[in-house]
């Protein structure tokens, strides 16, 4: 295992990458599977798809600059920073998931996106990428507010059990 600095940068970046092309995955299969049920909770899922995509353009554009061609991600991350177990999402509907536990799991996954970023921006070396995971930190933080707001707009409503 190689202790250079820049072998653990170049990790942490593919990492967050990985992360956030699974997460755009997850939020689009959320919105597909709730469709019909609730437009504000799919658009909601649609945008926050959206985001996921955008903040990993961003970091392969970083990780371009800093250390060349971006490889072939051949698997999954192995640990769980963002992403909702979904294996196999269709499952998802026959258990009889509801929006608010969509939206709780998400509020837990960007809650934990959000701490990952604030500390790989206080361990950053590089101004521009402790730069970069400052910015995402507060994307999640956004998506944390998105969240919560639409979690309370259904439960104040009594939408909690309803698909």
């Amino acid at each position: 295992m190689s202790h250079d600095p820049t072998d653990a940068r170049r990790a942490i970046l593919f990492r967050a990458i990985q992360i956030e092309a699974r997460n755009g995955g997850v939020y689009d299969s959320l919105a597909q599977l709730f469709q019909g049920y609730d437009d504000s909770v799919t658009d909601l899922f649609h945008e926050m798809a959206a985001e996921e995509r955008q903040h990993g353009a961003q970091l392969e554009q970083q990780y371009r600059e800093r250390f060349g061609p971006v490889p072939a991600s051949e698997e999954e991350p192995k640990e769980v920073i963002e992403a909702a177990d979904l294996e196999d999402p269709e499952a998802l509907i026959f258990d009889s998931m509801t929006i608010e536990q969509a939206l709780t799991t998400g509020l837990h996954t960007e809650q934990a996106a959000r701490e990952f970023y604030r500390l790989e921006a206080s361990r950053a070396s590089d101004p521009e990428l402790e730069k970069v995971y400052r910015e995402l930190a507060e994307f999640e933080e956004s998506h944390v507010r998105r969240l919560n707001e639409k979690l309370l707009q259904r439960r104040s409503a009594g939408g909690g059990a309803a698909r």
